[in-house]
């Protein structure tokens, strides 16, 4: 039996992998807030339509949905350069036409190039999630490539055409740059790359209510990309250009793409560590020729499951002060961080990530996490009271739950409900969910006053919400 070879390492060698994707994302915000801004208000040119405004509008909440959904997303991207983010990122929103007043159809039509440029854009970063491992091969809930569908869905139900280029072109760039595929898929275990392949047949299935005239696309073979470097399959002899047409003698590509893929996949899967595949491939000069692999199957990194109390920490202002003085941003950005970091280990905190502005931290208990807010919190405000002319506001939101933690990172509806009760805190404040609360109400003396329900975005069942007053003096 053939000897399976350990996973692949991680750490800084994934930080190019990383930050392609982590600048996707960003690239991807941008795009969104620009449709938000094209709404908001309603083109005057189309707001008689009464129709047509109300449609628009749906269109303007589904954007503001889907920035939030990134915004979150962006906080689950480990990186090692946070800064980078504060640095401007370039669109290239289609502009209209010169000449003439701007009527209706071409409002419409700039908004249509928006949204192409949306849809495109998470085709991308459906076939970059994959390869990054930032998929449900690893992370079964909250990972970016099934937000990344889910979003390019949406968008592709509001157009007619859609185009899927995109991920074979991120494939080549991420292979030109030598990122090789770190997917754990079946296919991908042997280093055949079907990524791209998965992605475009992705957006087709997205598109195909729409294309009443056209048949589901059909292929004579599965192309897949380059075999990463010393894979099985580059080993058995899988070239670029190849095309699978069969494997254990039972023919792929008689059926729609997304339909062969997961077939493929499932042919692979019922194959055992060590054992023989059979294929059979036609390069492009059309020559069928056979192969055989022993399948080598990448452990998936470990998981731990625990219950922990999560805060988040964000700098209020700190975006539009960045963009009128990013000398002065930066400086207390780096005041902020020492601020938060010096009170960790006075209260058993850990320091998951920063992003931009803000700290995603993890605590043993509820009562350790709100012991340090309280404590940040007024180290924030003794800071300002020396220097007055650039003070530091913090919105710090803390909630307790189960979450999933892989490679040092955290996911799970706990993080997610924690950044979702940060921005209801006051400038300078702390909101805490009723499960810190029942945890912490009798053993902190500090005021704490219940808000009027909310319900939180996305979060299905009700959380409870408390505002804590931080005294003047420890």
């Amino acid at each position: 039996m053939t000897a399976k070879k350990p996973p692949p390492k991680r750490g800084p060698t994934d930080e190019p992998h990383k930050l392609k994707l982590r600048d996707q994302i960003v690239a991807m915000l941008a795009v969104e807030r620009q449709i938000v801004a094209a709404l908001d208000p309603i083109p005057p040119e189309l707001a008689g339509h009464a129709e047509t405004s109300a449609f628009l509008n749906r269109i303007r909440a589904m954007a503001e949905d889907h920035t939030e959904a990134l915004r979150i997303r962006l906080m689950g991207i480990d990186v090692r350069e946070p800064d980078l983010l504060l640095a401007p990122t370039p669109t290239n929103a289609p502009e209209p036409a010169a000449g003439g007043p701007r009527g209706p159809t071409q409002a419409l039509g700039t908004l249509f190039g928006l949204l192409s440029q949306a849809t495109f854009g998470y085709s991308v970063l459906h076939v970059m999630a994959h390869r990054q491992l930032d998929s449900p091969w690893a992370i079964e809930e909250g990972n970016t490539a099934d937000l990344a569908e889910e979003l390019l869905k949406e968008y592709a139900h509001t157009l007619e055409v859609l185009d899927a280029k995109g991920c074979e072109v991120a494939v080549w760039e991420l292979g030109e740059e030598g990122l090789e595929c770190r997917c754990v898929c079946p296919s991908c275990s042997l280093g055949i790359c079907l990524c791209w392949v998965h992605g475009t047949a992705t957006v087709a299935e997205a598109r195909r209510p729409l294309l009443t005239h056209e048949a589901a696309p059909t292929t004579a073979g599965l192309a897949v990309s380059p075999p990463r470097a010393n894979s099985v399959a580059l080993l058995a002899g899988v070239r670029a250009g190849d095309s699978v047409v069969a494997i254990d003698d039972q023919r792929v590509g008689d059926a729609d793409v997304d339909t062969a893929v997961g077939g493929f996949q499932t042919a692979i899967g019922a194959h055992g560590p060590g054992d023989t595949i059979r294929l059979q491939l036609r390069n492009p000069a059309g020559d069928v020729r056979s192969v055989q692999i022993a399948r080598d199957v990448p452990d998936p990194p470990p998981k731990e499951r625990r219950l922990a109390a999560i805060m988040f920490t964000d700098m209020v202002g700190f975006t539009a002060l960045a963009q009128e003085n990013e000398s002065r941003a930066l400086e207390l950005l780096e005041e902020h961080r020492a601020l938060v970091r010096a009170s960790l280990p006075r209260h058993r905190g850990r320091e998951v990530k920063t992003i931009g502005d803000a700290f995603l931290l993890e605590f043993a208990s509820a009562l350790d996490a709100t012991a340090c807010a309280l404590e940040v919190q007024r180290a924030v405000r003794k800071r300002n009271q020396i220097r007055r002319r650039n003070p530091i506001q913090l919105r710090i939101g803390i909630h307790v739950g189960d979450l999933v933690s892989v490679s040092g990172d955290i996911f799970g509806d706990a993080v997610n409900i924690a950044s979702r009760i940060e921005p209801m805190a006051e400038p300078g404040g702390i909101c805490i969910s009723q499960q810190v609360y029942d945890q912490v109400w009798n053993k902190v003396p500090v005021k704490m006053d219940e808000m009027a329900p909310t319900r939180l975005k996305n979060v299905t069942a009700p959380i409870g919400v408390y505002r804590v007053s931080v005294p003047k003096s420890p």
